[in-house]
């Protein structure tokens, strides 16, 4: 814990230390209370037995057991009010933090995948209660086996030896039944990250299941998988509830032997030493039974911190480096672009971008076309040679600072659950409705011919569901051009649209890439240079065979 702390920047210290401070002091008050309670009461048994009662001096003790009484409450109602007040802020600056260190390790326009989810709903959870969960409670533990090893010392050696062996042979059986809960916790993590992988891919395949006539079949699977979770789960949590009982149990028979030990070192006393000993034990029981958790609570730690951890898919210089002020011409020379270093896809030679211009890039499948333009939007690092933006090397350049020049439309584009206008703002928070409606007819966009108002209130379903592919290419697009890009790099952006439609999508980017100076990169089957009106025409043509290829 102490090493993701320090990675975010050690926040809070000062609200973590009173949650500490508050902690401690509860389980003290907690242990004195029970324990002044039995010597008080006791005491005046006695006396009052002993005809005394008159002169027994009740007000002292009696006002001692009223304060701890509230000192307890103050000191575990301000530990639950810090120490959830701290985990908020912590578990607030982790989530932001962890996405950041995720989306800016993934290369490309790669989605997340399902161990990502996990580490993002499970083990963030897990982890950001830590602090509540396990180390304030072991902290008032602590602090209430102190006050009974006081009481025990004040009786007798016996009683504190008693006292103490009751302690360690507590402590033991934690840790005992941790090292056993490991192996639980990494079965039970390894069901669980197969579930979650197995339910994602049953609703993604789930069409091409049911056609198949297999959903029945591969939901069984995963109704079995599920039973085994919850039967993992029920015998990870059952250890907790034993080594809790263990512990009760111990401290019941290690007041018994304290009373038995010292004997003599007077009832009252020896009432208050076995009632602080049970109350430090409750503590302990409480603790362990949390601490049982530990393991897998160190696992989740240790997922989100390889996830923070994780170096960016692409590396930038000092903060301190200036933007480009353009970045065009964009040039290229011995260019390898692939997924990673044993993997490359295809090697550009002699491309230069220049303003109004568009370049028509065609291959195969598989060729590398959309991880060129991934690499262009410095998405990803290329693998080999001399990438330039406006005369200066990428590596100069920080990619946020490219990327403020680039619009990118991919192919398979994705959009939150909201209105039309919402989804164009993501782009462009401050666009006015006469600006998003603009790049919506550039982009010749308009779902069951909607204009105005109508088509900035269309409610779109989470992903775009509701609109063609098509139609949702064509949103992204619109969504690109209210950037104002020097580049706009557009991913099969004419598949599947009929005549008039290509005709007129064409039109309108050449006459805005001309107005703006802009260039654009576009991926394309069925290249056309009657598209592009007025436009300097370039083409890049790849395929699978060896060397670099030439820009025409």
């Amino acid at each position: 814990m102490i090493p993701l702390w320090t990675r975010l920047g050690r926040p809070y210290k000062g609200r973590i230390a009173l949650a500490f401070v508050l902690a401690g002091a509860g389980g003290i008050m907690a242990a004195l209370l029970l324990g002044i309670s039995g010597w008080f009461l006791t005491a005046s048994a006695l006396a009052g037995a002993a005809g005394a009662g008159q002169a027994f001096n009740h007000l002292y003790p009696s006002a001692t057991v009223r304060g701890t009484a509230m000192g307890r409450i103050l000191a575990r109602y301000g530990e639950q009010l810090v120490g959830h007040d701290a985990t908020l802020r912590l578990s607030a600056r982790l989530r932001r933090r962890l996405f950041e260190a995720t989306a800016n390790a993934k290369p490309g326009l790669a989605r997340p995948d399902t161990d990502s989810l996990s580490v993002f709903l499970d083990d963030v959870k897990e982890g950001e209660a830590a602090l509540l969960r396990l180390l304030l409670p072991l902290v008032s533990a602590a602090c209430a086996g102190l006050v009974a090893l006081v009481f025990a010392a004040l009786a007798g050696s016996g009683a504190l030896v008693a006292v103490a062996a009751g302690f360690v042979l507590a402590a033991s059986i934690g840790r005992f039944g941790m090292a056993e809960q490991r192996r639980i916790d990494r079965r039970l993590q390894t069901l669980s990250d197969a579930y979650r992988r197995q339910a994602a891919s049953l609703v993604e395949d789930r069409v091409e299941l049911e056609a198949l006539g297999r959903f029945g079949e591969a939901a069984d699977a995963l109704a079995a998988l599920a039973r085994d979770n919850a039967a993992e789960t029920l015998r990870a949590g059952r250890r907790a509830r034993v080594a809790a009982a263990l512990t009760a149990i111990i401290g019941g028979l290690s007041a018994i032997a304290a009373i038995a030990l010292d004997r003599d070192a007077g009832t009252a006393l020896l009432a208050g030493t076995a009632l602080s000993v049970l109350a430090a034990h409750q503590a302990l029981a409480m603790a362990l039974g949390a601490w049982m958790t530990y393991p897998r609570t160190a696992l989740a730690l240790q997922r989100i911190d390889t996830r923070l951890s994780a170096p960016p898919a692409v590396s930038d210089p000092d903060p301190g480096a200036s933007p480009p002020a353009g970045i065009l011409p964009l040039d290229a020379r011995g260019l390898v672009v692939g997924p990673d270093a044993g993997h490359p896809l295809a090697c550009i030679d002699g491309l230069t971008i220049t303003g109004s211009s568009v370049t028509e890039i065609t291959g195969p499948s598989g060729a590398g076309k959309t991880t060129l333009l991934e690499t262009l939007a410095r998405l990803r690092m290329p693998l080999d040679g001399e990438l330039r933006y406006g005369g200066r090397a990428a590596g100069t350049l920080r990619s946020a600072a490219v990327r403020q020049h680039v619009g990118f439309a991919p192919q398979l584009p994705d959009t939150m659950a909201g209105t039309v206008r919402e989804a164009l703002r993501l782009a462009q928070p401050d666009a006015d409705d006469t600006r998003l409606l603009q790049a919506c007819e550039t982009a010749v966009f308009a779902p069951g011919q909607r204009g105005g108002a109508d088509l900035l209130e269309l409610r779109l379903e989470d992903g775009g569901a509701n609109l063609s592919g098509g139609e949702l290419r064509r949103l992204a697009i619109a969504r690109a051009l209210l950037r104002d890009p020097d580049l706009l790099l557009l991913d099969e952006p004419l598949a599947g649209l009929d005549t008039p439609i290509r005709t007129a999508l064409g039109r309108n980017l050449a006459s805005w890439a001309l107005r703006h100076d802009a260039a654009i990169l576009v991926v394309t089957h069925a290249p056309d240079a009657l598209l592009w009106p007025g436009l300097v025409h370039g083409r890049l043509e790849l395929d699978p065979s060896p060397g670099c290829h030439e820009a025409g």
